[in-house]
Order: structure tokens, then C-alpha cells, then sequence
């Protein structure tokens, strides 16, 4: 089989290369899937450099999910069969042409659902989903404050809003994205640019957000985490303030400790990859098939993919760094020509 393989980690047009390496076959309680589209996320790209939450041994191959079939099944598993069209939950090396995992890590793909969105059904759509409904236990007409509201999570957040019934208030970095999320359903935005938007922030939630969610850290993380209502909760998934950084003070979030001490605050962390590795299967498994759900039904929508031979590595890295205009998501056709 052909697999993308770093060796080292470092800039992934220096140390990704394309290998022959030998079928793996699955043992007992495995099955063999074969590769169908696999994104290409920001994600994957700070694995290659080693600066992800969760590295895998090296030599590895990238990739976070995957859509694909199921090839071949190893002693004592009878399903999912054969042909099968399956997501592959918590399974870290989806850029070759066949993985072999546990059989209770694929969960079954509704026929309804594309193979481009299944491809990308799991790391946004189900941090989006566990963030609103699965942490804050959003009820319907709850206000929920969002950083980087126009990302893929923050419009993914968007849409379960509606379907779920809470409200938004949305933090973007531009004026020009306020009409254009208030077309998507945000319910109040306000540009971080604007030299008053804590107090603006502050009124529009009457005193302060009490469920909030952050992915960008830095002075604007801090900031959000000092306007939190008494006993506010803060969850921070991201720091897209610290992209491509290297210098540690980007990565820090001064929080103001004597609000946290006297409001009784909560800022905490929320990594996608903790929290599979902490749930029981049985139930993220019944997340990702809820997130599956919703995309069958309509209820969600992902960026349109792009799709990339393997050939046009490099073009597809670059997209997925931030070198694209558009919000497409880069996958690699790993089960076209290579």
C-alpha cells in the first residue's frame, strides 16, 4: 500500500515522503478499512511539526480521520461487513491507503451522508457539538458566548443553535463578518477590534457571558475569561492566536486571577482527543452517530471539500496552512490514483 510517513517531525514539505509499505492485516477484533478521503487539517500539520496536544511514535503517518470501507475483518468480528462505509473514531494515521483498527472504533456512515462530509464528520462537528450540548448542557434559550465565530467550529455552533435552540453571542476579529453571521443566525456580534467590545460584550449579556467557549486564547481568551458573570464557565479548545508562533508568550492567556476568586470563574481546557481517550466508546460512539444524524437530516452542513490527488500534497498542505481564499476543506482522495 502507498502511505504518507514522516520519519522526524519539522516543516511537512521537508519531512513527509510517500512509501510503499506492506498491507497490515487485522487481528483478532480488528478490521481493515481502506481509505476513501482523508482532510487535511491545521491539526495534522502541527502533528507533523510536533507541536500537537497528542503525538503519535515516530515513523507515523498524519491524518485525524477518514472516511473509508471495510476491507477485511480479523477473528471474532462479523460487522460491520464487508463494503461497509465507515468513519474512524480516535484512530490517528488515516493518510495511507488501508488502517486496521478495533471494530468498535468504525461507526457506519448513513447512506444519506456524502463521502465528503463523512470525511470531516468528526473533529469539528463533534467538538462543536460537545462543547454546546455535551459540556454546557445548553438549554433552549440559553446564551452562549463564542470566540472566532466565523471559523468552521464557530459556524458549525451556529447551526446547532438552531436546531438546538440556544443563542449566540459571537466574537469575530472583522466588521465585515458581522452581516454575513448574522445572515448564518448569530443572534448578536461583536468585532474584538473595537476598543470597547469587553463592555460591549458585558451589556449584551447582562452582566457578563455564563457559558462561553474560546479558541483563540491570547489577550482575547483573557479578556472574555475577565467579563465572565459570577460563576461563569470558560472552556478553551483552541489558540489560533499562537498559529505558526514559536515564542512561548504567544501561547499565554493572562487571566485576571482576583475575577476568578471572587466571581467564582471556571476557565478550563477541552481537547477533542482527552476527551475520547476518557469516555467510555460506547458513548463518544453514540456522539459521532448523533453528528452523523444531523448531517443526514440537513440539520448540519460542512465546508464544501476540495479534494487532492496524493500527487498534489504539497498544493493541499498549503491550504489547509491558511494559503487558500476560500473556507474549503482540503482532503486527500486517498482511494483515487496516487
Amino acid at each position: 500500500m502507498k502511505a504518507f510517513v514522516f520519519e522526524t517531525n519539522g516543516e511537512p514539505s521537508q519531512v513527509l515522503g510517500l512509501r510503499d509499505l506492506p498491507d497490515p492485516a487485522p487481528g483478532p477484533g480488528e478490521v481493515a478499512v481502506r481509505i476513501l478521503l482523508a482532510p487535511v487539517h491545521p491539526s495534522d500539520l502541527h502533528i507533523i511539526r510536533g507541536r500537537y496536544g497528542r503525538q503519535p511514535p515516530l515513523p507515523a503517518s498524519p491524518g485525524i480521520e477518514a472516511v473509508g470501507v471495510v476491507e477485511e475483518l480479523g477473528s471474532g468480528v462479523t460487522t460491520p461487513v464487508p463494503g461497509t462505509r465507515v468513519v474512524l473514531l480516535n484512530v490517528i494515521g488515516t493518510w495511507r491507503q488501508r488502517v486496521v483498527c478495533p471494530a468498535g472504533q468504525l461507526v457506519v456512515v448513513p447512506h444519506g451522508v456524502s463521502d465528503d462530509d463523512a470525511a470531516q464528520a468528526i473533529i469539528n462537528p463533534v467538538a462543536a457539538w460537545m462543547l454546546t450540548v455535551g459540556e454546557h448542557r445548553l438549554a433552549h434559550g440559553e446564551l452562549l458566548t463564542q470566540t472566532a465565530a466565523g471559523s468552521t467550529v464557530g459556524r458549525l455552533v451556529l447551526q446547532l443553535a438552531r436546531s438546538e435552540g440556544f443563542r449566540t453571542v459571537n466574537l469575530v476579529r472583522r466588521h465585515a463578518q458581522i452581516e454575513e453571521l448574522a445572515a448564518l443566525g448569530a443572534d448578536i456580534t461583536l468585532c474584538t477590534t473595537d476598543p470597547d467590545w469587553a463592555g460591549q460584550l458585558i451589556e449584551a449579556t447582562h452582566g457578563g457571558p455564563r457559558k462561553a467557549i474560546d479558541c483563540v486564547a491570547g489577550q482575547v481568551g483573557a479578556t472574555l475569561a475577565e467579563t465572565l458573570a459570577p460563576g461563569g464557565r470558560l472552556l478553551v479548545f483552541g489558540a489560533l492566536s499562537s498559529h505558526r508562533q514559536t515564542d512561548r508568550s504567544a501561547f499565554e492567556m493572562p487571566v485576571f486571577a482576583p475575577k476568578m476568586i471572587y466571581r467564582g470563574t471556571r476557565v478550563e481546557g477541552w481537547f477533542l482527543f482527552h476527551w475520547l481517550e476518557t469516555t467510555p466508546l460506547a458513548e463518544s460512539v453514540n456522539v459521532v452517530s448523533t453528528v452523523l444524524d444531523r448531517l443526514n437530516s440537513g440539520a448540519l452542513r460542512l465546508p464544501p471539500a476540495v479534494r487532492y490527488k496524493p500527487s498534489d500534497i504539497v498544493t493541499a498542505v498549503a491550504d489547509a496552512d491558511g494559503g487558500s481564499s476560500t473556507a474549503n476543506k482540503p482532503v486527500l482522495d486517498i482511494g483515487g490514483s496516487f
